[in-house]
This record gives C-alpha cells, sequence and structure tokens, in this order.
C-alpha cells in the first residue's frame, strides 16, 4: 500500500511509520521541517496542514492516510485544529483519498458537558468523519510510552515533585494502553483488509483509578512519593502544581487536568474489531515505558 502518515514527526506517527515500513509499504511523510523527518520514510513532502500547504501533493497516488494532528500547546487550538482539519478534507475531497486513519482519546462519559480538550479532539474527529466516508477514528485512553504526552506528567511529578497532591478526581479512571499495543492497532486500521467502522476503540492494558497508576508507575521506577488526598481541587489549581514540576505549560496542564473530572473507560463493542490484539498487562506496560525512559 502507499501511505501517507501527516504528522510522520511525532511519537506515534514515526512508530506507525516504522512498522509500516517493516511490512513492505511504501510511506510518505508529511512534516514542516526536513531535519525531523523520521528515516523510515521511502518519501518526504514538507507542508503545513494547518495552511494546507504540501497537501494535495502529499495525498497524491495514497491508498490510506493516518492523521496525528494536534496543536496540544497552543492557545488559539481549536481554530487551528478545525481549520487544519478542514484542509486536510478539502485536499483528501480533491484526490480521492479512499481511506484514513485519525487518531484520537476516549471521549467524556454520555451526559456530561465534555471539557475544552475533548469538544476539541470531538469536533475535529466530526469534521474528518463528515468529509471523508473512508475515515476511521481510532480512540485510546493513555499511551504508556516513553514520550507520550499523556503520561510525561506522571512521570516528572513523581520524579521531580516532594509530595503528589490529588484532589477527588484520584477516584475517576482512565483507560491505558502500551506503546507497542498502540502502533500495532493503527496499523491495524490502516492496513486491513475491510475497514474495522467508523469509530473503533483501541483495547486497554487496565483501567485503574489515577491514584492506582501513580502508585503502578512509582513502582515501575522504584521511586516512593508520599501521596497527600486533597478533598478539594479545580483544574485551575492542578494545572499550576504540575507545570511547577513539569516541563508542560500551563495551558497544557489544564487541559489534563479538567480531563481527570470523568471516567475514561473502553466500550467493549467498539473494540471487537481488535479483539485478536492483546495489551500488555499493566506493569509490563509501564516496565517498557519506562525502561526506555530511562535510557534516553
Amino acid at each position: 500500500m502507499n501511505v501517507l502518515i501527516v504528522g510522520a514527526s511525532g511519537y506515534n506517527g514515526a512508530r506507525v511509520a516504522r512498522r509500516l515500513t517493516e511490512q513492505g509499504h511504501r510511506v510518505r511523510g508529511l512534516v514542516r521541517d526536513r531535519s525531523r523527518a523520521p528515516l523510515d520514510l521511502d518519501e518526504v513532502v514538507i507542508g503545513d496542514v494547518s495552511t494546507g500547504a504540501g497537501l494535495t501533493e502529499a495525498l497524491a497516488d495514497i491508498d490510506v492516510a493516518y492523521y496525528f494532528v494536534h496543536s496540544l500547546d497552543a492557545t488559539d487550538q481549536d481554530d487551528r485544529d478545525f481549520a487544519a482539519a478542514g484542509h486536510f478534507v478539502t485536499a483528501a475531497r480533491a484526490t480521492k483519498l479512499a481511506r484514513g486513519v485519525f487518531f484520537t482519546t476516549l471521549t467524556a462519559p454520555a451526559g456530561v458537558e465534555p471539557p475544552r480538550y475533548q469538544n476539541n479532539r470531538i469536533m475535529v474527529e466530526n469534521e474528518l468523519l463528515d468529509g471523508i466516508p473512508g475515515m476511521t477514528a481510532v480512540r485510546a485512553g493513555m499511551v504508556l510510552g516513553a514520550r507520550s504526552r499523556g503520561m510525561r506528567p506522571y512521570l516528572q511529578l513523581i520524579q521531580r515533585a516532594p509530595v503528589i497532591p490529588m484532589g477527588p478526581w484520584r477516584h475517576h479512571r482512565m483507560a491505558v494502553v502500551d506503546i507497542d499495543t498502540t502502533t500495532d492497532c493503527l496499523v491495524e486500521a490502516g492496513t486491513s483488509d475491510q475497514p474495522l467502522g467508523r469509530i473503533v476503540d483501541m483495547p486497554a492494558s487496565a483501567e485503574p483509578t489515577h491514584e492506582e497508576l501513580i502508585r503502578a508507575i512509582m513502582k515501575a521506577l522504584g521511586t516512593y512519593r508520599p501521596i497527600v488526598r486533597l478533598s478539594w481541587s479545580n483544574p485551575t489549581f492542578d494545572a499550576l502544581l504540575t507545570s511547577l514540576f513539569t516541563e508542560d505549560s500551563f495551558h497544557f496542564s489544564r487541559h489534563l487536568a479538567s480531563i481527570n473530572r470523568y471516567d475514561y473507560v473502553v466500550d467493549k463493542a467498539r473494540s471487537a474489531p481488535f479483539s485478536h490484539i492483546t495489551a500488555l498487562p499493566l506493569d509490563d506496560a509501564l516496565q517498557l515505558a519506562v525502561s526506555v525512559d530511562t535510557r534516553r
């Protein structure tokens, strides 16, 4: 297959590119900076999905396109992400793209007001699904990987903060999945004989509470920090504490903090297309992530 990866220089994009190349597919990447393009790409197109530059060229003669685009740290991320998705849909229609894969997050429980971060992802998902009939949205919980933006704050808080303050959100559950299963499922979504469906959920390694996840990461690191259980917190307060001890901005930290107010678990029916893929158990997944992180 001829495959395009939009956002090939990112963590998940680069891993998918490597796996697809190993399987014999021809992989093209759209990147803004050639110096950051993965070595595994067969072809590189310089462009910018936020303006649409390079998209038509990149999508020419492509069988399946992966969309890994999210302006996580931009304060105007909603406008940027919606515009980028619109540019991609326009170019996909012009080049008659038959199939696509969008990697996104699990949604908030039914009946609650989604946090801004989820609203952003739902908005982009709807734009891509409505605009491209062959698009599949692959939803997942937190990816447990050395360079995962979701896991990094947990690692750095444990490594740098003297104590771990946790509000009532510590009781909420978050599906987590190891990085190898993440890559397996994304490759499957784009290369299976038939499309997997419009929306599918990636299987989870586990669905721990946030406190259980913190304790499991401490065990994997061989590090202990006291957990201070707070009776009250809000996203602003949590984001301030997180940004003080991690490399993440207050803006990004607030997104993560707002998500923690709900449970995010896998829909078993939507994960059925991946029933033949077994995620690593939580402890094994964390050992893999931590061992890669400590070697870097």
